[in-house]
This record gives structure tokens, C-alpha cells and sequence, in this order.
């Protein structure tokens, strides 16, 4: 079977796997496509723990588009890295690659016709490109270009100041993160020539048939600014920002289906008046998705597989797929799949492997599988996938760690009970620029606690016991400088007692433990304290103690209570009786008994 063609999106990816008692295996499939699928599977399956044998696998994709975006413009990631990512997306039987090219930050594509496009530096070559499209292709994925257009366009301006809507004669690469202000002026006609030649160059390069313009957070402020672009609108009867952003998106669209391109956009495109074959990814809300499918796009899911946020692969493995009660039958074939997104502004490229996997995995099986599995089954799976391909080993990790105190295994101890924040736990901690290194202890923190996910699932309370000892005494062996560190680390401690005190208060009464309200209430405060006190960072193993925490009841009515619910009538009868008081000091003390019971 050769496998000399660009794999075009909806070829047959289904194959047959049997494995018979003798260990023979025989895999079926009618297009190589297939076999590179049922390949994939058959490696994941060296890996797990127990596989029935005989075995046959009929297997087939949910979604035809199951991809991968990375922003590589806000921070470079080297092909060499990108190529590791592809072997990796192989495995998991994702199918697109989308690289985010530019931004305000970054221009990362080489163009021969206009060569001041792109960064000096950092950039792809065109013999790059074609080599990584060559790579993909054998391995049965796609690569989908984005050039964000018409906003986050600063990175264009800098060598070609005269596409901007502002009169500003120079331009530099943006510093700092968020949205920018700068727009093109999409009523020149210059900037539709220079578009033009533009996509003509790059369609030489990127075989694929789609090609995604961007298209989001376009902020109207220079648009508004100009006199020109104001009597345009008046001109040609848009009325608004988001019309005329309608009419740029549609001109583009013809440029690109002149060279045998489908356009791709983020969803705020979707209101425009556009080809029905273009396609929509929804990155706002699943709203957007089906708003856009109403409108007859074709269209695809990233709300929920936003990487970057550092939600835990249960949140990505729970997102919605179905849209049976929303849509008709007819509609929902205009859902070609989804996308998991990495944008890195606070992602270098010495990040990217252990932000990507093996989160992504999880998403890649949601996409593909139309099964729904129980959260602990798909943990395990990606253990075991974690474990022996995405991080075989610790060494990388350890080196990493070294650099923040000298007893590593310490350390270790530490950050397996960490995990980073988010986007949106960053962004308003620290000022961090374009050139903030990310070099800190968070930016060495794996997403998600693996530690913890194993702790919580043991009862044996003698483990548990030693486990929090060791919490305890873990500090006496850090040796480092770090704030952080030896804020997370007295965290640990506290953490430690408070679990000690818990499996005490658990043995001392195997039936069912009953605590007031209050000292429940108290300990999740805590409990909440620790795990966020560090800036940017969340103490994971806060999620052990709470696991034990809710092994005990509470009784909403402890001795306080009771006694408030026996005298509060009495306290009435007397108060109603003085008249001074009951002018003076019932409502006052009505209100801070009501006050009271409300809190506890």
C-alpha cells in the first residue's frame, strides 16, 4: 500500500486488529491511513496493564478533525520539538497540526516576497516548513497555517507600517501580553494586493486545503480613530466595526478560494456573510459552535481543550460533545471535531513537551472514541502512556529541580504535590513581557499531580500515617533560597498535621466520625488558605486532606446551637416583657442571633 499522498480530511481511517491466543496479530485496513491508525493502537497496547487475549478491534474515528493548535509566535518552539510532537500525536491518532505563525509578538514564517515580514532570528524557513509538512504527511497529519488577520498584526507593521490603519510611520513586536490595538486598514486597496501575493506565496508552501485567517479580538479603536476608515464605513453603508470586519473577511475569502483554499477562523468570522464551506472554530463558548453551525458552516470545538489553562485532563475528558439535543442529524455532520489549543504566553519551548502530554492525549481519545469511559479507567490508561513514552524518565526533570535546591529528591517530594496556575493565575501576578524568562520552580511544575491522583486512591491509613510524616519532615532536607519554596514547604507541614490529626480523629472511631459544623468549616478554610497561598502555584496535596475531611460528618446543630435553639424563646419572653430592652436591644440582638445561626 503506498503512501505517497497529502491526507486529505474524511479519507478512511478505519482498520481491523485481531490477536489471536498465540500472540499472531493481523491488522486490516483499506487505506494506509488506517493502517498507521491501527498501528498506533497496537503500540498503546504494549503498554497497559492487561489485554484480553483473543482480541479484535473494530475501530473507526468519531470526529474526522482531531488536531493540535500551537501558538509558536508568542514564544519560538524549534522544529525538532515540533517534530517530537508530531511522532507523539501519531500515536494518539490525532490528525491536524495547526501552527499559529503570527501574532503581535512574533512573525514566524519566512516570505521570500516580502522578507521583512518575518523575525530575523526566530523564524521558519520555507525548506523548513516543507520538510515538517513531508514529516506529518507520512505519519497521516495535516498542517494547517494561521496568520491572524486583521488584529494582532503588530508583528506585519513592523516591516510594512503602511498595512496599519494608524498613521504611526514605525512599528515593534509587542512586549507585553493581552489584546493589542492594532488593526489593518482593511479599506486600502494596497493592503488587498499585498494580501493577495501573500497568500499566493503561501499556498505554495502549505499544501493543505484549508487555511485559517484568525479573524478574533478585533479591537476597533484605530478603525474608529481614522477619518478614512469612518467615511468608508459611511460609503459603503457598513454602519459598524463588526460589518466591516464581515467585509474584509469575505474579500479574503475569495482570495483564497482563487487558490483552491477553504478559509478557516476563529468564530468571530462566523457573522459574516461567507462561503458555506468555510469553518468556524469555536474557541468562546460551544454557543458559538452551534450558532455558526446554524448559520450552514462547518465547524469545530477548542472551548474546553484550551491546554494553557492547565485544567486537569478530567475537565478536557468531560467536555460536551454531543449536540443530538440542539441539532438536527443534518446539522450535526457540520461538526468535523474539535481542536486542543497551547497558546504560550507563559509557555517557552522547554515547557511545551510536559504542558502538552499527556493532557492532550486524553483530549485526542474524546475526539476519536465515541465511547465514553469512567474518569479513573482513562487516568489509568494515561499513566501507563505517561509513564513508558510521554516521560519514561525523570532525569530532565531532576535537572530542572537541581536548580532550586541541592537535595533534589526533596524537592521532588514537593513539586510531585504542585501544580502551575493557568492563563488566567498568571497574568495577574506578575508583569510578565516577551522577555520574562520562565525559568521559576512554577515553570517546572507539571500540570497535573499524578501523586495526588495515587494518594487519594489509598486507604491504608498506616500509609497515609508515613505519608504525612514524611510531608512533615521534608523541609529539614530542602536546601534552597527560593521564597516560594519555603512557603510551599511550610505549607506541607501544615498539611501533614492537619492529615495526622485526621486519620487520628478516623481510627479513633471506625463507624461513622461526627465533628461540629464549625471545626468542619474551619479546616476547609485551611485547607483553602494552603493550597492557594503561594502565588501562581497550587498545593495539590490539599486535595488528599479534603478527600479524608469528607470521610467525617458534621453536625449542623453542635452544643452551641442546641443551646441558642433552647433559650432563643425564653431570651423572647423576657425581653418582651421590659420594654426598655425591647426597644433598645431586640432587633440588635434578633439580628445578630439570626446572624449568627446563619453562619454556623
Amino acid at each position: 500500500m503506498k503512501n505517497n499522498s497529502y491526507p486529505d480530511l474524511g479519507i478512511d481511517e478505519s482498520y481491523q486488529l485481531n490477536i489471536t491466543s498465540e500472540n499472531d496479530a493481523l491488522l486490516v485496513a483499506k487505506t494506509y491511513v488506517g493502517i498507521i491508525r491501527g498501528l498506533s493502537t497496537f503500540q498503546q497496547l504494549q503498554y497497559q496493564k492487561e489485554i484480553p487475549i483473543p482480541l479484535s478491534i473494530h475501530d473507526q474515528p468519531r470526529f474526522i478533525w482531531r488536531g493540535l493548535m500551537l501558538d509558536v509566535a508568542r514564544h519560538f518552539i524549534p522544529i525538532s520539538m515540533i517534530k517530537q510532537t508530531i511522532d507523539l500525536m501519531k500515536l494518539v491518532k490525532m490528525n491536524v497540526l495547526h501552527l499559529h505563525l503570527s501574532d503581535d509578538q512574533g512573525f514566524r514564517m519566512e516570505s521570500k516576497r516580502f522578507p521583512l515580514l518575518h523575525d530575523s532570528l526566530l523564524f521558519y524557513s520555507q525548506l523548513d516548513i516543507r520538510t515538517l509538512i513531508e514529516y506529518a504527511r507520512v505519519r497521516a497529519i495535516r498542517i494547517v497555517p494561521e496568520f491572524d488577520i486583521p488584529a494582532h498584526t503588530a508583528a506585519w507593521f513592523v516591516g510594512y507600517p503602511h498595512l496599519a490603519s494608524s498613521q504611526k510611520r514605525s512599528y515593534q513586536l509587542g512586549k507585553t501580553w493581552g489584546v493589542q490595538n492594532a488593526t489593518m486598514d482593511v479599506t486600502r486597496q494596497s493592503t488587498y494586493d499585498f494580501l493577495d501575493q501573500f497568500f499566493a506565496e503561501m499556498t505554495q508552501v502549505f499544501p493543505d486545503k484549508y487555511f485559517h485567517i484568525g479573524g478574533d479580538e478585533c479591537v476597533p479603536y484605530e478603525w474608529i480613530q481614522s477619518e478614512s476608515i469612518r467615511k468608508f464605513l459611511q460609503q459603503e453603508k457598513l454602519y459598524s466595526p463588526q460589518n466591516l470586519q464581515a467585509y474584509f473577511t469575505r474579500r479574503v475569502g475569495k482570495f483564497l478560494e482563487k487558490y483552491n483554499r477553504t478559509m478557516m477562523g476563529w468564530d468571530e468570522i462566523s457573522t459574516g456573510d461567507l462561503s458555506n464551506q468555510s469553518l468556524i472554530q469555536s474557541w468562546r463558548s460551544r454557543i458559538s459552535l452551534i450558532d455558526a453551525v446554524h448559520r450552514g458552516y462547518n465547524a469545530i470545538l477548542s472551548h474546553g481543550f484550551y491546554l494553557d489553562h492547565m485544567s486537569p485532563a478530567s475537565f478536557h475528558y468531560s467536555n460536551n460533545l454531543r449536540f443530538d439535543f440542539m441539532l438536527k442529524k443534518s446539522e450535526q455532520k457540520r461538526i468535523l471535531g474539535g481542536e486542543a489549543c497551547l497558546w504560550t504566553e507563559y509557555i517557552d519551548a522547554n515547557m511545551t513537551h510536559s504542558r502538552l502530554w499527556p493532557r492532550t492525549a486524553a483530549i485526542a481519545e474524546r475526539l476519536w472514541s465515541f465511547q465514553y469511559d469512567q474518569i479513573e479507567c482513562m487516568y489509568d490508561r494515561l499513566y501507563q502512556l505517561d509513564k513508558y513514552i510521554f516521560h519514561p524518565n525523570d532525569e530532565q526533570y531532576r535537572e530542572s529541580l537541581s536548580k532550586f535546591a541541592s537535595n533534589v529528591t526533596a524537592l521532588k517530594l514537593l513539586a510531585d504535590l504542585c501544580e502551575p496556575l493557568g492563563l488566567h493565575g498568571r497574568d495577574q501576578k506578575r508583569n510578565y513581557t516577551s522577555q520574562t524568562p520562565l525559568n521559576r520552580f512554577v515553570d517546572f511544575l507539571r500540570p497535573e499531580s499524578e501523586q495526588t491522583r495515587q494518594l487519594i486512591k489509598i486507604t491504608n491509613i498506616s500509609i497515609l500515617y508515613s505519608t504525612f510524616l514524611s510531608w512533615k519532615r521534608n523541609q529539614f532536607y530542602i536546601d534552597s533560597n527560593e521564597t516560594e519554596i519555603l512557603q510551599l514547604s511550610e505549607n506541607l507541614i501544615q498539611l501533614g498535621d492537619i492529615g495526622i490529626r485526621l486519620l487520628k480523629l478516623i481510627d479513633k472511631n471506625q463507624e461513622q466520625t461526627i465533628v461540629s459544623s464549625r471545626w468542619y468549616s474551619y479546616q476547609l478554610y485551611l485547607l483553602k488558605t494552603l493550597e492557594y497561598q503561594v502565588p501562581e502555584i497550587r498545593l495539590a496535596g490539599v486535595r488528599v486532606i479534603k478527600d479524608l475531611l469528607e470521610q467525617i460528618d458534621y453536625c449542623a446543630f453542635d452544643f452551641i446551637n442546641l443551646s441558642l435553639l433552647l433559650f432563643f424563646p425564653l431570651i423572647i419572653i423576657i425581653v418582651q416583657r421590659i420594654s426598655f430592652i425591647r426597644r433598645r436591644l431586640l432587633l440588635p440582638c434578633l439580628l445578630y442571633c439570626f446572624h449568627k445561626c446563619a453562619h454556623l
